[in-house]
């Protein structure tokens, strides 16, 4: 939406990435602490200082939040599970996890960190305030990272999947149910409940008069609700494909033509006739390119009878590829992230299948019906 995350950081070897929209929140928050909150508590600074506490308290609250997640992936690499980054966004910040808990335990125990994490801050800043009261400036800063905390505590908590604390009710549903898949179906609908339920109190405030509460409630609200269908459906990708690479859902038989072909002669051949969206060119095997209904589109459909294959393929030093051994899970993120219908697989400097997003796509749909409950290297919910 507002373009892609940059790194700043990294700590313990997790890249500490930050998106475009925290710059814009960052901002937000820093003005409204110097021109609206600091100004009504305290009336007697001046301008340059109301700008240089509310700037301070914008940043410190935001490492805050970094903290928050750094809890989240302590407890992850304390368990095994990779913690590759941090990412820092409009609504706070999200920990990217290498792969799911193999456990209920072990999603309770990293979910629950932020929150008491969250806690912990805004007992000890609340301590910092009592401290300081002696400075205006210190304890007005103080205070607001109490209460602030204290609220993403809550927040957190509360059951909206994928927060915190829709988390730690996925991991309650999984101890009891003994099914990851249930578990993180009822999760994802009591997240949506939740989302609808914000929208819904928005919607009240902006009837009541609260126009900017009610339309910040409603955007939250539009948030979660599509985090936790975003969520639900990425889980059950990892649970499909997780384990997977890319030469256990390639196929090894592909179509082929000689770089001589007409472009007519392989439409009618074999898109046409065989329903093919992409023919591997090859010269005594070796490939030479890519022909996909994209490339021929390209071409008048007058020329086509005259216009040879090599003309009008995508040379092989600009078709994307992917290793055997590369995951399906990358393959699909590839797929989707380039807009491709089909990628090469190589091995060894040779071609030894081909990945369609159809058959990919068909593969996990047949997939989320015979799939198992748990997860990738989940043997067992507790």
């Amino acid at each position: 939406m507002f373009g892609r995350s940059f790194r700043v950081a990294r700590l313990g070897g997790i890249d500490i990435e930050i998106h475009p929209s925290w710059l814009i929140i960052l901002a937000l928050v820093a003005y409204t602490l110097s021109e609206s909150v600091f100004p009504d508590l305290y009336d007697d600074w001046s301008t340059a200082a109301y700008w240089m506490v509310g700037t301070a308290a914008a940043i410190l609250l935001f490492a805050t939040v970094l903290i928050h997640e750094l809890a989240h992936a302590v407890v992850a690499i304390r368990r095994g599970l990779p913690v590759p980054k941090i990412t820092l966004f409009i609504f706070g910040g999200v920990s990217s996890l290498g792969r799911q808990p193999r456990t209920a335990g072990e999603e309770f125990a990293i979910a629950a960190a932020g929150p008491a994490t969250s806690l912990a801050i805004a007992l000890i800043t609340f301590a910092l305030a009592l401290l300081f009261g002696f400075n205006e400036k210190a304890e007005g800063v103080f205070s607001y990272l109490s209460i602030v905390n204290l609220l993403l505590a809550v927040f957190n908590i509360l059951p909206g999947f994928p927060l915190d604390g829709g988390r730690v009710l996925r991991s309650i549903a999984w101890r009891r149910t003994k099914s990851f898949r249930r578990a993180t179906r009822i999760a994802a609908n009591v997240g949506e409940l939740f989302g609808y339920g914000l929208m819904f109190g928005g919607v009240l405030m902006l009837l009541a008069g609260y126009a900017l509460n009610g339309l910040w409630f409603m955007f939250i609200g539009w948030f979660l609700l599509g985090a936790a269908r975003n969520e639900a459906q990425g889980t059950q990708l990892d649970a499909i494909l997780g384990r997977l690479r890319a030469r256990n859902v390639m196929r090894e038989e592909f179509p082929t033509a000689s770089p001589g072909e007409s472009l007519q002669g392989v439409v009618d051949r074999l898109m046409l006739g065989e329903g093919e969206r992409a023919v591997v060119v090859e010269r005594d095997g070796a490939v030479l390119g890519i022909l996909s209904v994209s490339d021929i589109k390209h071409v008048p459909r007058s020329d086509w009878p005259q216009t040879p294959v090599q003309g009008a393929m995508t040379p092989r030093e600009r078709v994307v590829t992917v290793g055997a051994d590369d995951g399906a899970l990358d393959v699909l993120a590839l797929i989707a992230r380039h807009g491709l219908n089909q990628v090469p697989v190589i091995e060894d400097g040779r071609m030894v299948g081909i990945i369609t997003r159809r058959e990919l796509v068909e593969r996990v749909q047949l997939a989320e019906e015979l799939a198992p409950d748990l997860p990738p290297e989940t043997p067992e919910s507790a």
